[in-house]
């Protein structure tokens, strides 16, 4: 497998705020990306790949670094994600989505002049456009570790999938209520878990979160084992920020007006909604139960099946 690593640098200072400053890292994949107009609205991979190379030619235009690590993505996709100034071409082996960000987490700290990093899927256009500003400004000027960016709920209702709202409206619910009654949240706070992106100090005790790996035993799970694997999301997505909750660093919740595309809407109400329907009840029951078991860990009960397989 490749992965392409675009170091987008400008220099440009907008008041107080440098935009050097901040780093945004993101991961592709559109093994189905071609060139040109979009032909069906069934073409996940075309609308995803469309909205994503917006999102790193904007980041460019707006002075951030960016750190983009691709994954398999069709050759024409490759070219014309070079054409956002990409300098450097590794090869990797097949990972899965908390390895590759991983890497782009590693190389985008050691960027020069770096004091905060944004992790984030790269169709989300609108946060990337607007809202990095609001995002990383507690980490610049109020000393917080790490941010979790929160959706504006009359947003998220009206400009969602009605599935996803409901379904990561309770899951959040569930989330939130878990990590309160085991004590690592307070109960004012609520957090998006299930929105995604993700700011946080380019601190090396807060990238080493973001660098631990962990599995977890399955033998007393009675469904298949691809609903739990920690690599597709907790291991860089949730389980840096309970680590950090536990640490008692500093996080907090930034509520943005955030869209969603409507194009990718239309894709998964009209083109893909069943397949999409079953991917976000399999990605919620998911997460839930690695939730469970991480807390278990967290308690250093031995009999939790939660492992730390890389430190670092």
């Amino acid at each position: 497998m490749q992965y392409t690593i675009c170091y987008i640098i400008r220099n440009m200072s907008i008041d107080k705020f440098n935009p050097s400053s901040v780093a945004v890292a993101m991961t592709t994949y559109y093994p189905k990306w071609y060139q040109g107009k979009l032909r069906s609205i069934k073409h996940t991979d075309k609308i995803r790949g469309d909205l994503a190379l917006q999102s790193i030619q904007k980041a460019s235009e707006l002075g951030y670094q960016v750190v983009v690590a691709d994954g398999e993505s069709s050759k024409s996709f490759r070219k014309a994600l070079s054409l956002t100034s990409c300098s450097k071409l590794i090869m990797r082996r097949p990972v899965k989505s908390s390895a590759a960000k991983r890497k782009a987490i590693k190389i985008t700290a050691k960027l020069p002049n770096v004091k905060v990093i944004v992790l984030t899927e790269p169709e989300k256009v609108s946060l990337i456009k607007y809202y990095i500003p609001d995002i990383v400004k507690p980490v610049l000027t109020d000393n917080i570790d790490i941010v979790v960016p929160r959706r504006n709920l009359d947003l998220f209702e009206s400009t969602y999938p009605d599935y996803q709202y409901e379904s990561e409206i309770e899951a959040n619910n569930l989330y939130n209520e878990n990590l309160k009654s085991n004590n690592l949240m307070n109960e004012k706070e609520e957090f998006d878990w299930f929105f995604g992106p993700k700011a946080f100090r380019n601190d090396p005790k807060i990238i080493s979160l973001f660098m631990k790996k962990y599995s977890i035993a399955y033998d007393n799970f009675s469904l298949p084992k691809d609903y739990f694997d920690p690599e597709n999301y907790s291991n860089v997505l949730f389980f840096p920020i309970l680590q950090a909750l536990k640490k008692k660093l500093k996080v907090k919740s930034v509520e943005i007006p955030f869209s969603y595309p409507l194009l990718q809407k239309e894709n998964e109400t009209s083109g893909n909604k069943e397949l999409f329907i079953e991917k976000r009840k399999s990605q919620r029951l998911g997460l839930l139960v690695e939730l469970m078991h991480f807390i278990s860990y967290l308690e250093k009960n031995p009999k939790s099946g939660v492992r730390l397989m890389v430190k670092s």
